[in-house]
C-alpha cells in the first residue's frame, strides 16, 4: 500500500478552538498540542483513494475547525462493501490542548494523542484509542473496540459488540452494550452498567455501583478504607469475596452500595490494586 500526502491546511490561532470531523475509511489521528500557533490538517491518499481525498472539505468557521468527508452508512454502502480499499484515507489533525472532539466514522480507526477537550465519538466499525480527556465522554459503536487512558469527567459509552477499556474516570460511568467487556481501573463517581453477555470488571470503585449481565463474570475492586452495602445475585455462579462480609454495618468509614446482577457467572468482590 502507498499513500499520496497532500500539503498541511493551516489554520492561524486565535483562541481555544473546537474540532467536527467525518471520516469514512482509513485512519483519523488527533494530535493535540501545548503551544501551537496554528492548527493543521493533512490528507494522505491510499492507493486509488485519490477522488475519496478530494471530496473531503476543511475549512474554518469561527471557532470550529471541520474536517468532514461525504456521509456514509446505510443499506446502498453496506450492499456495496463501501469500496474500502479505494475509499481509505489517512487524515491527520493537529490541533490545541483542551480543543472539543466531535467525531464520527464508517470503519476508519480514531486515534486522540495528548488532551484533548469533551469528546463526543460514534463509529461503526472502528477503534478508538485516547490519551487524556479534560471533560465528558460520550461513545458510540457497532461492533468495535475503545481505549481511553484517563476522563476528567463523566463517561457514556453505547455499544452492539465490542469491549470498552478505561484508565481513570473523575466523574461517573454509564455503559450500556449487546456484548463485549467492560474493564476499568478506576472509577470516583458512580457506575451503571448493563450488558447481554460479557464480563465487567471495575478494579477500584469509589462510588455506588450498579452492575447488570444476562451472562458474564462481575467483579468489584473496594479501595482500603471503603466499605459496602452489597447487593447480589446470580443465575448459576457463585459469589466471592476477598473481604469479610458481615451482617452489621460498620461504623465509621466511608460506604457505598453495590448491586450485581447476572443470569450465568461469578460474582467477585476483590481488594483493588
Amino acid at each position: 500500500m502507498t499513500t499520496s500526502k497532500a500539503t498541511p491546511r493551516t489554520f492561524p490561532l486565535s483562541g481555544p478552538i473546537n474540532l467536527h470531523a467525518r471520516l469514512g475509511h482509513g485512519v483519523l489521528v488527533v494530535t493535540a498540542s501545548d503551544s501551537l500557533s496554528e492548527a493543521a490538517v493533512t490528507i494522505s491518499a491510499r492507493d486509488g483513494a485519490r477522488e475519496a481525498a478530494e471530496r473531503i472539505t476543511v475549512e474554518m468557521n469561527g471557532s470550529t475547525l471541520s474536517v468532514l468527508a461525504p456521509r456514509q452508512g446505510g443499506l446502498p454502502d453496506i450492499l456495496a462493501g463501501r469500496r474500502r480499499d479505494r475509499d481509505s484515507v489517512d487524515v491527520q489533525i493537529s490541533v490545541p490542548s483542551g480543543t472539543a472532539l466531535k467525531i464520527s466514522t464508517f470503519t476508519a480507526d480514531v486515534i486522540v494523542r495528548g488532551h484533548c477537550g469533551g469528546a463526543d465519538v460514534a463509529t461503526a466499525t472502528g477503534t478508538v484509542d485516547m490519551d487524556e480527556v479534560d471533560g465528558n465522554v460520550r461513545l458510540r459503536y457497532g461492533t468495535a473496540t475503545s481505549h481511553v487512558r484517563r476522563v476528567n469527567g463523566s463517561v457514556v459509552v453505547r455499544s452492539g459488540s465490542g469491549d470498552a477499556f478505561f484508565g481513570e474516570i473523575t466523574g461517573n460511568l454509564e455503559s450500556g452494550t449487546g456484548s463485549g467487556d467492560l474493564d476499568v481501573e478506576v472509577v470516583h463517581g458512580s457506575v451503571r452498567a448493563r450488558s447481554g453477555s460479557g464480563l465487567a470488571r471495575i478494579g477500584s470503585a469509589h462510588g455506588d455501583v450498579d452492575l447488570v449481565a444476562g451472562s458474564g463474570d462481575l467483579s468489584v475492586g473496594l479501595p482500603e478504607g471503603v466499605s459496602a452495602r452489597l447487593d447480589f445475585k446470580t443465575g448459576s455462579g457463585r459469589f466471592s469475596s476477598e473481604m469479610p462480609v458481615e451482617d452489621n454495618r460498620r461504623e465509621g468509614g466511608r460506604t457505598i452500595v453495590v448491586r450485581a446482577r447476572t443470569g450465568s457467572g461469578d460474582v467477585r468482590l476483590v481488594h483493588a490494586a
